[in-house]
């Protein structure tokens, strides 16, 4: 027996397959509940602090910002400031070097005026002690309350022979300066001025041809009487005598500081002891003789 449904065309069946499908891809989420809420609002609701956040951080940032510009500011002002004062701090660095060029040339030109000023004072202050004999070795309190006294008549006495002139006469005589010495220790010196220059030179060539002095026991010494400069300038020599008297020459100190030795009737003068002491080691054969 036949069926009354007419015949399916070709292809139906696959049209309605998609019909179905599509229907179902629309309709094939659950339905929402209506207090679900939708996707789009809750993720703004869940940004929504992050917002907040980044609106504040860029409130805070944007204040900082401002303030750092008011700093950069700040110290702009300051930089120029600096940049002033460094310029005229340069500026007066260079009239003070411009200045001071001048000050080692006029520096050295004072030392020597200085040195050539001390020379002549020095010079000055021997020539004025030039009528001066210096006695070493005098007992402290020999010379008694009249000092000058005292040295006019000791001085005749000591050098009996000495040819002094007619107007001899000593102007004054103290001793050196300064307290007296504790028992035991050398007395300090005690300087005669005569009136007369020759009768100064006359007590000290006599002294010299007598060598040995004494008064009352004790040695005397009588010297020229010299700047301090000048005995320190003298005194240089000391061991260059010693040696000469040594080798038995004559030898004197000529003014100022100045050495003669007679060695086989030749004269030798020696500015410093270092020249004479080279001067004796070559006569004694242990280099070439000068």
């Amino acid at each position: 027996m036949r069926s009354s449904r007419a015949p399916k065309k070709p292809g139906e069946s696959s049209q309605k397959m998609d019909q179905f499908v599509r229907r179902s891809g629309h309709d094939g989420a659950a339905p929402s509940s209506p207090s679900s809420i939708p996707a789009e609002d809750a993720s703004e609701t869940a940004f929504a602090p992050i917002l907040a956040a980044i609106a504040t951080c860029q409130t805070t940032l944007t204040t900082h910002i401002e303030e750092v510009k008011i700093d950069l500011s700040l110290i702009k002002v300051d930089l120029q400031a600096v940049r002033e004062r460094t310029t005229a701090v340069e500026a007066r660095v260079s009239a003070l070097e411009d200045m001071c060029a001048p000050v080692p040339a006029q520096l050295t030109e004072l030392q020597q005026q200085i040195k050539q000023q001390a020379s002549l004072l020095d010079d000055y202050e021997n020539r004025q002690r030039r009528n001066n004999v210096r006695v070493v070795g005098l007992p402290e309190g020999a010379e008694g309350n009249s000092p000058t006294d005292f040295a006019e008549r000791w001085l005749k006495q000591l050098l009996p022979n000495a040819p002094f002139t007619t107007h001899y006469t000593v102007e004054r005589a103290h001793r050196v300066p300064g307290r007296p010495r504790p028992p035991g220790a050398p007395p300090r010196p005690f300087l005669i001025r005569l009136l007369h220059f020759r009768d100064r030179d006359a007590s000290l060539s006599e002294a010299r041809s007598k060598g040995q002095l004494v008064h009352e026991g004790a040695n005397i010494s009588l010297y020229p009487d010299y700047s301090t400069y000048l005995q320190k300038q003298r005194s240089t020599f000391t061991g260059v005598k010693r040696q000469l008297r040594d080798l038995k020459l004559v030898y004197a100190m000529l003014y100022p500081a100045k050495l003669k030795v007679i060695d086989a009737n030749k004269s030798h003068f020696f500015n410093t002891p270092e020249e004479a002491l080279s001067w004796i080691e070559a006569r004694s054969g242990r280099g070439p003789r000068p």
